[in-house]
C-alpha cells in the first residue's frame, strides 16, 4: 500500500505560476505580433503587397495582349497601316498633294 501524496500549491505559489503564465503568454503574443520580418503585421504588409503586385500583373498582361493584337494588325492589314501612318507621320501616296484651308471667319471673343 502505497500513499498517493498530493501536491498542493499554496496560494501565494498559485499567484506566482499564474503571473509567470500571463507573462509568458503575453510575451507570445507580442512576438508573434510585432517580431521583425515573421509578425503579423509583416504577413499583413506582405499580403497587401502581393494582392497589389497581382492586379498590376493582370493590368501588364492586358497590356501586353493590347500590343501583340495590335503587332499583329500592323503585320496582316495594309490598310490599317496606311491609315496608321498617314495619321501619325502625315505621309502622302505619290502624285498625292495636300491642301489645308484656313477658316475666313474670326472669331469674336
Amino acid at each position: 500500500m502505497t500513499r498517493q501524496r498530493k501536491s498542493t500549491l499554496s496560494l501565494q505559489e498559485r499567484k506566482r505560476l499564474r503571473r509567470i503564465i500571463i507573462l509568458v503568454a503575453l510575451t507570445a503574443v507580442l512576438l508573434l505580433l510585432f517580431f521583425p520580418g515573421r509578425s503579423l503585421m509583416s504577413y499583413y504588409r506582405m499580403q497587401k503587397q502581393v494582392s497589389m503586385l497581382s492586379r498590376q500583373n493582370a493590368l501588364l498582361e492586358q497590356r501586353n495582349r493590347e500590343l501583340a493584337a495590335e503587332i499583329k494588325r500592323l503585320q496582316t492589314d495594309d490598310n490599317y497601316l496606311e491609315e496608321l501612318a498617314r495619321k501619325k507621320y502625315g505621309l502622302l501616296k505619290d502624285n498625292e498633294t495636300v491642301y489645308e484651308f484656313k477658316s475666313g471667319r474670326k472669331r469674336n471673343k
